[in-house]
């Protein structure tokens, strides 16, 4: 039988993690306007590479992973 995609191993470790990142770190940067108004495209492009980079170091990935159950009790 397959496997649910949500309960995937890649949607957990790797899926997951960058979209929480990508989301954080760009409404960061639209929230303080660090680079400009109007820049959506510069700061989708950084929030991009921060969680590209994120999922390329396993260590870092790893702390975000054990972070998400407190990060979802916590918003709720």
């Amino acid at each position: 039988m397959a496997e649910p995609f949500f309960i995937n191993s890649f949607f957990l470790d790797y899926l997951l993690p960058f979209v929480l990142v990508f989301t954080l770190v760009f409404a960061i940067l639209q929230k303080t306007k660090v680079l400009g108004e109007g820049k959506k495209q510069i700061d989708s492009i950084i929030a991009l590479i921060i969680g590209i980079i994120l999922i390329a170091f396993p260590f870092a990935r790893n702390i975000v992973v054990e972070l998400m159950p407190f990060l979802a009790v916590s918003v709720v």
